[in-house]
């Protein structure tokens, strides 16, 4: 475990290192993130000026499911883009015969060898909102707390699982960009309540895009508002995930022909 901690801690230093030789352009990014993440509450308010509640949850949950998909999305920007969207080029180019030979784990290199730091600051506000909206619903204590965690976590699980299984379709197919980019849909259809949805919506959003357990679930606990049947659902989903993922990746690196031979 120490072993894969430095690794990270030097892919997270030498990307900085590259981050940094901008440093108006870093800046840049850091404003028009934060001001993107005023832009969306902005947009919540004034549509809560014309309603009182979506699909059952009011201004004030609503902003706790806002800052899980901004936390999941910035998640997305620093950790899973940089690195799984490389796969592609590996395969294309024949470098992933270089990842092959390395003292490490393929899966293990391809997850975390780019990282894009100076979106953190997305991630801090995503936070922050999360914050805010538990204080303003009440539901600030140690088990809200632990659950938000917990599903947290299992939502990360959940669509890394989904975008290392996509960016996997690269080893078959010559081109898998516009497959990726689905990952990107739960960012816009995650921002409101499924239950605000039409039925076949919610099918959808929970069994084929599960965007229900990425976002509702965890702002579900976060608010005090999970069902255990919504909370195992989610728990099963993510292990389901992560193996199905892993046994692709697994299924791809066994079948894969050397660009050398």
């Amino acid at each position: 475990m120490k072993r894969y901690s430095r690794l990270i801690a030097l892919f997270i230093r030498a990307t900085v290192q590259v981050q940094l030789e901008y440093r108006s352009g870093a800046v840049g990014r850091v404003i028009a993130n934060l001001l993107s993440t005023a832009t969306t509450i902005l947009l919540l308010w004034a549509m809560f000026q014309q309603v009182e509640s979506i699909g059952g949850w009011d201004f004030d949950q609503v902003l706790v499911l806002i800052g899980i998909v901004t936390t999941i999305d910035y998640v997305v920007e620093v950790w899973l883009y940089p690195s799984l969207s490389k796969i592609t080029t590996y395969v294309q180019r024949g470098e992933f015969d270089v990842l092959l030979v390395k003292p490490v784990p393929s899966q293990f290199l391809v997850t975390f060898r780019y990282l894009q730091i100076l979106d953190v600051f997305g991630l801090a506000a995503g936070l922050a909102i999360i914050g805010i909206g538990m204080y303003r619903v009440g539901s600030v204590d140690v088990t809200n707390l632990a659950l938000l965690g917990l599903f947290m976590v299992a939502a990360l699980v959940i669509i890394y699982s989904l975008y290392l299984a996509l960016s996997t379709l690269a080893f078959w197919f010559t081109r898998i960009e516009e497959v990726a980019s689905i990952i990107w849909l739960q960012s816009t259809a995650g921002s409101f309540p499924v239950a605000a949805y039409p039925p076949w919506a919610r099918l959808l959003f929970t069994f084929v895009l599960p965007v229900a357990f990425i976002t509702n679930v965890p702002a579900q606990a976060a608010t005090g508002r999970l069902s255990w049947e919504w909370g195992l659902g989610g728990l099963a989903f993510a292990v389901f995930a992560f193996c199905a993922a892993t046994w692709l990746w697994n299924l791809a690196i066994r079948n894969y022909s050397s660009a050398s031979s």
